[in-house]
């Protein structure tokens, strides 16, 4: 008699995802890491490598224009808001003033000298700092310019010794000379003087001035000074415009500071008549712009995008497509004579910048973004082609299909590189390293921000339709809205071949492992080559007297890691992935592990 013999039991297997890393669209999804997601978003890593639906924003004040321009006040008690051609000074507690209404209606970019806020928007050069009363108030840099002496110690015939260079951003220039006690008519360094006030004084105290000969530069004092017996005594003061020289700082875009091993000088460019062309300032005085500081790096078909600062040295980075290097290296040196000298290296030809508004350091890697991704800084030798490196190769698909790129804004905030442009947002973590070294990068949707800026330790952004809008805390009520919207936030899987490749397998059930809130749920997809199936759409609340709603309500107390099963079976799947998420208003979700429990199947036929 034969035996009677028991089916064999089918071996149950797991497959398990307890680290969380960030997007990668650029590997095949069935070879991409089981960590890696190929399509999420609105999800960010918190600690020890867990996902967490981000926090969403809301509108704190309306412009009725385009903002184009959000900057921290200097004393960190507020911002001032570029909106279209006015400029406002918003203080943290809401009250606005008007600073002035004839800013360029384009994008700005500011920096910040002793405790002064200056902007560039392409047309003019302001300083937002504070008035003898105290209020904040916006002054065009020209207007309260640095004079220079641009000669000193000259005879009343004329001739002496160059001193300081003219001032591109203001006419006015003082010469000094040796009175000889009887000389009433002095020659200044300059012809063809402006119709402006030609003052004079000596020792210091000011004298009347008879008459001036603007074509010949010829100034006569009422009455002969004395003899200075060798010592500058008499000082002119007078005015010189060159036609062009204002505008060559009025209209630049964007700024570096740098001075070697301190940020002693600003060196502005952008200026597109002259987009090869930077020029530097005087010693921590931004109002100071000799026509001798300039510097032309390359040819105009390649204009300067920005600049970054790696260790004692500055990167100014260019365009590219042109034949030629796309980075230089200013580095700094001390003359003999005690002048400061900015020497140039030039770099390899390389990947170019797009956009002036991408440039920031992330934990010690600078990084901008060029056509083919985001790009690092990794040395200070330009020379070499692997110095500048993208970083962005994961996400680079996706980024290189946004239009627009020159648009693009970008700001560092807790460790993490964030870029805007056509109401997406990617983010590097600088926190969290890939397998490649490359951080981490996530991506948001409905994020309509132009641009950027971190007030109170919070990020703010401005918008393209003039709303000035703030992230939420966690703790906020409403944080998980934008604005009114609920916020759609989800992880999917690999394409997950489960072991082997030839066979097909039965999916037993997915168990996800989720954070615990007073409100939350998830919905658990399933997706093969047959499409999507709906697994589980779940409430995971705890008992909460706040969140308290009886067609949802739940005896949870204890605030641990959640667990549950879907318990929906899928039969001779060969290949298989998970998506699950949360697209509901109000409603945090905290992604801690994924199991997916499987038997072999069959051979594939």
């Amino acid at each position: 008699m034969r035996a009677y013999q028991f089916p064999r039991s089918e071996t149950v297997r797991q497959t398990v995802v307890r680290r969380f890393g960030g997007l990668d669209c650029r590997t095949h999804e069935t070879k991409a890491a089981l960590s890696r997601s190929p399509d999420m978003q609105n999800l960010i890593a918190e600690q020890n490598d867990f996902l967490v639906k981000r926090t969403g924003w809301r509108t704190q004040h309306t412009y009725g224009a385009p903002i184009y321009g959000l900057f921290a006040l200097p004393d960190g008690t507020g911002a001032v808001v570029h909106a279209g051609t006015w400029l406002f000074c918003r203080l943290h507690s809401g009250t606005q003033t008007v600073l002035c209404t004839d800013m360029h209606a384009a994008f700005s970019q500011s920096f910040t000298v002793g405790g002064v806020l200056y902007l560039l928007d392409g047309h003019t050069y302001r300083a937002v700092r504070r008035s003898a009363a105290g209020v904040w108030e916006a002054v065009k840099v020209q207007d309260i310019a640095y004079v220079p002496t641009t000669t000193i110690s000259a005879a009343p015939t004329g001739g002496g010794a160059s001193f300081e260079a003219v001032n591109l951003l203001t006419p006015r220039r003082i010469n000094t000379f040796i009175g000889n006690g009887s000389a009433t008519q002095f020659q200044v360094d300059a012809q063809g003087l402006d119709a402006g006030a030609v003052t004079a004084s000596v020792n210091g105290t000011p004298v009347a001035v008879a008459a001036v000969d603007r074509v010949t530069g010829l100034v006569t004092l009422a009455a002969a000074p004395p003899n200075g017996n060798g010592l500058a005594n008499v000082s002119i003061a007078f005015s010189k415009t060159v036609p062009g020289y204002a505008d060559k700082i009025n209209k630049c875009r964007f700024a570096g500071l740098y001075g070697g091993k301190n940020d002693t000088r600003v060196f502005v460019a952008g200026n597109p008549a002259e987009p090869a062309c930077d020029w530097q300032s005087g010693l921590y005085d931004p109002s100071y712009f000799p026509d001798t500081g300039y510097t032309r790096m390359g040819t105009d078909s390649s204009a300067i995008m920005g600049y970054l600062k790696q260790y004692s040295s500055q990167l100014v980075v260019k365009a590219g497509g042109a034949q030629e290097s796309t980075s230089f290296l200013r580095s700094y040196l001390m003359a003999d004579d005690g002048t400061a000298l900015y020497p140039l290296t030039q770099g390899a030809q390389g990947e170019g910048a797009v956009s002036p508004r991408s440039f920031a350091v992330l934990r010690d890697m600078p990084v901008f973004l060029s056509a083919r991704g985001v790009q690092g800084v990794f040395g200070t030798a330009v020379a070499e082609q692997r110095t500048i490196r993208p970083v962005s190769g994961a996400i680079l698909p996706k980024l290189a299909a946004e239009g627009g790129l020159e648009n693009a804004c970008a700001i560092v905030h807790e460790g993490r590189y964030y870029l805007a442009v056509n109401g997406h947002m990617y983010i590097a973590d600088g926190q969290l390293v890939e397998e490649d070294g490359d951080p981490a990068w996530f991506f948001w949707s409905n994020v309509p921000a132009q641009c950027l800026c971190v007030l109170e330790g919070r990020l703010w952004f401005g918008t393209a339709d003039g709303r000035l809008c703030r992230f939420s805390l966690p703790t906020e009520d409403g944080a998980y809205r934008d604005d009114d919207a609920a916020i759609n936030a989800y992880w999917r899987t690999p394409t997950l071949p489960l072991s082997q490749w030839g066979r097909v397998k039965t999916i037993r059930d997915v168990v996800p492992t989720l954070m615990p809130y007073s409100r939350s749920g998830a919905t658990v997809q399933y997706e093969d080559e047959n499409g999507k199936l709906l697994a589980l759409s779940r409430n995971m609340d705890l008992f909460s007297f706040k969140t308290l709603d009886f067609s949802r309500f739940s005896f949870r107390c204890l605030p641990g890691a959640v667990s549950y099963r879907t318990r929906w079976r899928q039969h001779r799947v060969p290949l298989f992935a998970v998506r699950i998420g949360n697209d509901q208003p109000d409603e945090p979700f905290g992604l801690l592990a994924l199991t997916v429990r499987w038997t072999l199947g069959p051979s594939v036929i």
